[in-house]
């Protein structure tokens, strides 16, 4: 048997086993392999990055524990990049298990250790409003007539940042991240159409095609599209985490199953030719 037969013959366990190698070394040790990072995420990251210091953002946690693993870490990758360019955080949740997710997301960033954040002054979580579009339009049109205590029960009332901020208006700009559709072309309808307000997206990749024709159009300044569009977001903010790791999974075993595929077609050519000879 040639060298070319052996290759073409391998036992489906070694091959297996290689590719199960391949997705061991980056999860144990992440290498950090360099990203194209999509246009979609840039638009993202630049907005951000183009806010005036003191902007305030609204932001809407809409997936739970099911979407965490996808949505999670560009969740904190966003929430570095916004605690970092001293930018102000009024954080809800229209989806139940939201309220959950919040304190995984705030432990990973650590905005008081990390950035100096002080809760009240510079952000505040206003916990889980039922409604979907109802939430949406009451927290922009009238926030304290719709909430008056926060998560933890304090009264928004006497916070300094929830004393400037009333309604649509004091926000500079509304990002969610969700993995529900109605919540996802909810706050287009609500906070683009309704109140002229910029409009940043994030969903499972597998939504991203309902909801780009809305970025198409400039009514979503830029969409995080799911682990990769959170991958992005880690490279360009400089804070590595689960998404970068899961993509060089992914690039590793990728990498090697081309590897393969050309090993095989080379090894045929070549018994072909041999035979031929």
């Amino acid at each position: 048997m040639s060298v070319w037969e052996k290759l073409t013959s391998l036992p489906r366990e070694v091959v297996m086993g290689l590719v199960i190698i391949a997705m061991l070394i980056p999860a144990l040790s992440p290498l950090g392999l360099p990203l194209m990072t999509g246009q979609m995420s840039q638009d993202w990251y630049d907005t951000i990055e183009a806010l005036p210091e003191g902007s305030v953002i609204l932001f809407d946690i809409g997936y739970g524990s099911g979407g965490y693993p996808s949505l999670g870490p560009g969740t904190i990758a966003a929430f570095h990049q916004i605690f970092e360019n001293d930018l102000k955080l009024v954080i809800m949740a229209t989806a139940l298990e939201g309220t959950l997710m919040y304190p995984l997301v705030m432990a990973a960033v650590q905005p008081e250790s990390n950035y100096g954040a002080v809760y009240g002054e510079d952000y505040v979580f206003i916990g889980y409003i039922a409604g979907t579009q109802t939430a949406m339009a009451g927290v922009l049109g009238d926030l304290h007539e719709l909430v008056t205590n926060d998560y933890q029960g304090n009264p928004i009332s006497g916070m300094p940042l929830m004393d400037n901020v009333g309604g649509a208006d004091d926000f500079a700009i509304v990002a969610y991240v969700t993995t529900s559709g109605d919540v996802a072309e909810g706050w287009v309808y609500q906070a683009y159409s309704q109140y002229n307000r910029d409009v940043l997206g994030g969903t499972l990749s597998m939504m991203t095609t309902s909801i780009k024709p809305y970025y198409d159009s400039g009514q979503l300044l830029g969409i995080m599209d799911g682990v990769k569009g959170a991958a992005d977001l880690e490279f360009l903010t400089g804070h590595p985490g689960d998404a970068i790791v899961s993509s060089d999974i992914l690039t590793f075993t990728q990498t090697l199953v081309l590897i393969f595929i050309a090993v095989g077609n080379i090894s045929w050519f070549m018994q072909k030719q041999e035979g031929s000879g």
